[in-house]
């Protein structure tokens, strides 16, 4: 192997560790900004916290975004798709937070990780995929691991949850949209995001925003600093490695959430939750090595 390959090679892996490190910095900024969310839970609603995160997301989205592409971000090739996905992220976010207002943090994070079980069925609808028997199976034992969480008829069982899975629906839906409007650039993505959510999170909280507290500026602002930057992580990471490489690597924001978690409030997740987002992640991560095998498959054959 000659030198200049060598070399090439080593800026590859390069490259690729980095793209990792980026998505472990993402999950761990998602989940600080999760933390900034219980802190000013008792004093400003979902919405309000949404708006905190969407506020700093335009002023830091919108430069970034204008910096890369230039005025053609706010062209996209597919408007509507964008509008529709960033109502549904909008609608998302709000129901996570109202979910995590009487959920643990890893709680919340590993219910939410079912997302890709529903993107796998939504696929079937709107994207006309096809789902073998394994994919199936692997759903099901994700549901299994949602269930053993959430806990329906006992006495651990909290309302909350019902919102934490819807949002993971809803999250899923906008998956779907993400994939759909896959011309559309990433920095595109982000700022129509960004502007709609907070458009539509000024609207609903537009009284309350007078009544802010010093406490909550410090928690909104530092919840929405996270956020914005654990998005551009992202950003940065699926720019410089594939995608099939570092969705699993997503996951790890279960141990960012449980460390958090740990070091801030010493809660230690129980079996239950232990169990649970177990089967939550081994079927999550089946799914994506099932897809990658599909995706080599459509490449080698591409009459599949």
């Amino acid at each position: 192997m000659s030198p200049t390959i060598d070399v090439g090679l080593s800026r590859v892996n390069e490259q690729i560790l980095l793209a990792i490190a980026l998505i472990a910095a993402s999950t761990l900024l998602f989940a600080a900004c999760d933390v900034g969310a219980k802190f000013i839970q008792n004093e400003a609603s979902a919405e309000k916290i949404a708006w905190w995160r969407n506020l700093v997301y335009v002023i830091v989205a919108v430069p970034f975004a204008l910096r890369r592409e230039g005025k053609a971000v706010f062209r996209p090739r597919h408007p509507w798709l964008n509008v529709l996905r960033g109502l549904t992220a909008i609608c998302g976010s709000i129901l996570f937070l109202l979910g995590l207002r009487h959920q643990q943090i890893p709680d919340a994070t590993a219910i939410s990780f079912v997302a890709p079980v529903f993107v796998m069925a939504l696929s079937i609808v709107f994207l006309g995929e096809i789902v073998g028997v394994r994919r199936w199976l692997a759903a099901l034992v994700g549901f299994i691991g949602v269930l053993i969480i959430v806990q329906p008829g006992t006495s651990s069982f909290h309302y909350a949850s019902i919102f934490t899975l819807v949002a993971a629906f809803v999250g899923a839906f906008s998956t779907i949209l993400t994939r759909k409007a896959a011309r559309d650039r990433a920095e595109t993505m982000m700022v129509w995001t960004s502007v709609i959510g907070l458009s539509v999170t000024t609207v609903l909280v537009w009284p309350e925003i007078g009544q802010t507290s010093w406490h909550e500026f410090a928690f909104g602002m530092a919840g929405g600093v996270f956020f914005a930057f654990g998005q551009v992580c992202c950003v940065f990471a699926y720019r410089m490695a594939p995608a099939s490489l570092l969705a699993p690597f997503s996951y790890m924001q279960m141990i960012s959430a449980t460390g958090l978690s740990f070091v801030v409030w010493g809660i230690v997740p129980g079996p239950a939750t232990t169990v649970g987002a177990s089967l939550v992640v081994a079927s999550g991560l089946y799914s994506l090595h099932r897809e990658r095998l599909r995706a080599r498959q459509r490449l080698t054959n591409p009459g599949l």
